[in-house]
């Protein structure tokens, strides 16, 4: 199990630094380890009121306020028994984890990229470049958005016919 910080590996790449683009970071990645057999868990700071993949978690979810280090705390803490392979360039987070897990491998963000495009022949990491899937899943976004959307006017109007009444 991969269990990444998010941001900081967006952040330390340099070509990252938006919220778009760390999350399209995280569906290549977890695409291509996907494919491979790879099990990968990104976590973000702060929360999310559309869907997402599963492999995706963003902190804030859970309790409102939760950062992603306090996330990922708490999820090496539960899963002691589990292999982990924390990427990070997080010190203070590396260094409590371990603690936490004796077993945790902390991987270098740098490292991890390495690997990630390792397992694609011929193919380098794009990071900024548009991600098939990305778009996908921004259209099924949008369209859940708008299902929303028309289900709280159907609500308000119901509503308003009852108060009528």
């Amino acid at each position: 199990m991969f269990l990444v910080d998010a941001y900081n590996l967006a952040y330390s790449t340099g070509k990252a630094v938006s919220f778009q683009e760390a999350y399209r970071m995280a569906l290549e990645i977890a695409n291509r380890l996907m494919r491979r057999g790879y099990r990968v868990l990104f976590v973000f700071d702060g929360s999310s009121h559309t869907p997402h993949p599963g492999y995706i978690r963003f902190a804030g979810e859970k309790r409102k306020g939760m950062t992603a280090d306090e996330w990922i705390l708490d999820y090496v803490k539960r899963h002691r028994g589990d292999t982990i392979k924390l990427v990070t360039r997080d010190r203070s987070l590396a260094e409590k984890s371990r603690q936490i897990h004796p077993n945790l491998y902390v991987m270098d963000p740098a490292d991890f990229l390495r690997f990630v495009s390792s397992l694609s022949e011929g193919e380098t990491f794009r990071g900024k470049e548009p991600v098939e899937t990305y778009d996908i899943q921004l259209k099924m976004l949008d369209e859940v958005e708008d299902f929303l959307r028309e289900l709280k006017e159907k609500k308000r109007r119901r509503r308003r016919r009852r108060h009528r009444r």
